[in-house]
């Protein structure tokens, strides 16, 4: 399972896509535009691998905890088994998406679904964090990671309504939000990712040694 675990986290190299918002602005800009339809896809594509990703690694942790503890398989909480429908429940078409934003209203679309996904995703993923938590410190593990820190939210609603008084302008920072809060989130979690590891890898060596 260990080995299940390392693949997945190696993985997230193109799973989780940094995306630079100054570079595709300038890309669409050079390109007359041509560039603004790769950015949306590879926007919504990055969305649903790391999605997928985490959705594929997450039982491997639990699962692993549970071997560690001695436990039979549980059912998941209600507030993780609720926030993963949430966050999980629709695979967005990154080719169908990038398309559709030959209309003005899509584009705002795609925005505020982007944004709201992400923080749906981070509700379930601090419910997972504290399962895995409780898991542990209920077996007498003894796991040291640091909370997790949300995305700092912002009114979508707001933001669509100043996007469309001002004719567009507004959805220049909203989309720059966006570069920069999935960048960020997968740099958080990246580094839960690395503790996680660690900490399955120092238990590895003690049953090994």
């Amino acid at each position: 399972m260990l080995i299940e675990i390392e693949k997945n986290i190696e993985s997230r190299k193109e799973a989780d896509r940094v995306m630079w918002f100054s570079m595709w602005v300038l890309l669409s800009v050079a390109s007359f535009g041509i560039a603004w339809f790769l950015m949306i896809y590879f926007l919504i594509k990055r969305r649903n691998d790391h999605f997928s990703r985490q959705e594929r690694l997450e039982p491997l942790i639990l699962g692993r905890l549970r071997q560690l503890s001695k436990e039979k398989p549980r059912q998941q909480n209600a507030a993780s088994v609720s926030a993963k429908a949430e966050s999980q429940k629709f695979f967005r078409n990154a080719q169908a998406w990038a398309l559709s934003t030959l209309l003005i209203f899509p584009a705002f679309y795609v925005f505020y679904f982007l944004e709201m996904d992400l923080q749906k995703h981070e509700e379930h993923e601090h419910a997972f964090l504290t399962e895995t938590i409780s898991l542990a410190h209920d077996s007498g593990l003894n796991i040291d990671l640091d909370v997790f820190a949300a995305t700092k939210k912002f009114a979508l609603d707001r933001y669509l309504v100043l996007t469309v008084i001002t004719c567009g302008f507004a959805a220049v920072y909203w989309l720059y939000r966006i570069f920069n809060d999935y960048n960020q989130h997968f740099k958080r979690q990246w580094k839960l990712e690395d503790d996680f590891l660690r900490f399955f890898k120092s238990i590895n060596n003690l049953e090994t040694s």
